[in-house]
């Protein structure tokens, strides 16, 4: 006979600043309180019939100076049906939280306090969080995404994957499992291991300083177009491969490589050691629509201080930064309409920059680089929504699966691939064939269908990493 008890506590205290947790019960999902409390929810299945049972005896509480202290105990081994289903642990926005478990999964999502997790075998998730993070795992996973803070991290064997994440420092520490960052954006980055492979994709942070350091793992290195920066690579058996355009100068075990689009850029530094690893280095083509933004604000706010010849020259600088930047990238748009609305806005753009004079008023020119930001800004924001749009109707009426296998079943079965298998069809044909394959992968991604790993290897195999 197996009877269910249902969990529900509540603490509130009105000075509380930090809640510490150690965790040996069940897996446990942690989210913010949207009461201002601190919750415990749950359900329990137990055999009430083997010796006397009570869930409170595995509860352990106090609080102390603004810190709230739970313990969840490991629960008796006699009861052999007792299956604890997720807790859930609702904790107060802006409150620090402390935990630590052994091999339960642990799962945090939207916090804003400082973070700091210990685990030991348990996977650890943390999503849609604000805050500051201090992350300790021994064996299990770790995954990031969608959250901003500084991030510390040290792992022994565990993988740590990470995507969409952004902050002023990344410091990460790892023996021997693999590294995967995505859609990273930090001013400072450390990362160190013994053997594990390094996968590091920045977005265009000006002015970043980056190191990587491995004995024996591959360090690959992926940066945006239009970047500057500044490469520094010693290896003592291992090589460098570049897909960069910029020129790979050795010397002795040391690789240099230097691009520098306008003089005006704060120049990334970037630093790699390895001892036999192979090191690569490739360029991201996909636009960046908050580097676009961030830049043709500078543009505006430069604008307001051009007083000078000097000053304008700045302007002009970065002007041309934004023109190169919106060229190359404009290639990623595969819809001919809105490609063409943007390059009628680079051209109003460009035009509205050749025609500046330093005795025009500058707030005229400033309103004109607003109207046509906008432009370029919708443009390329409708681009991708279109292309979105349009994998969306591919998805449901043509590649409606609900498992990878069945996916990659159905892309290779589809009559919309069939006639480019095996074919000399052009290579634009195919790319826009890979561009569709490529949304869906990250969709499926995104909704947790399939790990960072599977989606590298699939983005790998159709020519999109």
């Amino acid at each position: 006979m197996t009877k269910i008890s249902i969990l529900e506590k509540k603490w509130a205290y009105e000075e509380l600043r930090e809640v510490r947790i150690k965790n040996a019960m069940a897996s446990i999902l942690i989210e913010a309180s949207a009461t201002g409390e601190v919750n415990l929810y749950g359900d329990l299945a137990f055999n009430p019939e083997v010796d006397d049972f009570n869930i409170e005896d595995y509860f352990a509480e106090s609080y102390a100076d603004g810190v709230f202290t739970l313990e969840l105990m490991e629960l008796p081994a006699r009861q052999k049906d007792l299956k604890a289903i997720q807790l859930k642990l609702g904790i107060p926005a802006g409150i620090a939280l402390d935990i630590t478990t052994d091999n339960y999964p642990l799962s945090i999502v939207g916090l804003s306090g400082n973070l700091k997790t210990d685990s030991e075998n348990g996977p650890v998730s943390i999503s849609n969080c604000e805050c500051d993070m201090h992350i300790e795992s021994e064996n299990g996973p770790v995954r990031v995404r969608n959250s901003s803070g500084n991030i510390f991290a040290k792992l022994e064997n565990g993988p740590i994957s990470a995507e969409d994440i952004s902050g002023e420092g990344l410091h990460l520490e790892s023996e021997n499992g693999p590294i995967k960052m995505r859609l990273a954006s930090f001013k400072t980055v450390e990362i160190q291991t013994e053997n594990g492979p390094i996968y590091y994709e920045t977005l265009p942070v000006d002015g970043a300083n980056m190191k990587f350091e491995t004995e024996n793992g591959i360090v690959h290195l992926v940066l945006p177009i239009n970047y500057s920066f500044s490469l520094k690579a010693e290896t003592e058996s291992g090589r460098v491969k570049s897909k960069l355009d910029a020129e790979v100068t050795h010397e002795d075990n040391t690789f240099r490589i230097e691009q520098i689009y306008c003089d005006t850029d704060e120049v990334a530094q970037i630093e790699i050691i390895t001892e036999n690893g192979l090191i690569k280095l490739s360029g991201d083509s996909h636009i960046n629509l908050d580097f676009i933004k961030v830049k043709l604000n500078q543009v505006k706010e430069a604008l307001d201080k051009a007083n000078t010849s000097e000053e304008k020259e700045m302007v002009m600088d970065l002007v041309s930064k934004v023109l190169d930047y919106l060229k190359k990238a404009a290639g990623s748009i595969n819809e001919e309409k809105v490609k063409e609305k943007v390059n009628e806005a680079i051209a109003k753009l460009k035009s509205t920059m050749d025609d500046f004079n330093i005795d025009d008023t500058t707030a005229n020119i400033k309103v004109k680089v607003e109207d046509i930001s906008s432009e370029i800004y919708d443009g390329v924001r409708e681009g991708l929504k279109n292309a979105k749009a349009e994998f969306d109707g591919l998805k449901y009426e043509h590649l409606n699966a609900e498992s990878l296998k069945d996916y990659i079943n159905k892309v290779v079965n589809s009559p919309l691939i069939k006639p480019y298998l095996g074919s000399e069809k052009k290579k634009a044909e195919k790319e826009e064939i890979a561009e569709r394959s490529r949304l869906k992968i990250l969709d499926m991604l995104e909704k947790g269908k399939i790990t960072s790993e599977e989606a590298e290897r699939l983005l790998n195999a159709i020519g999109k990493e």
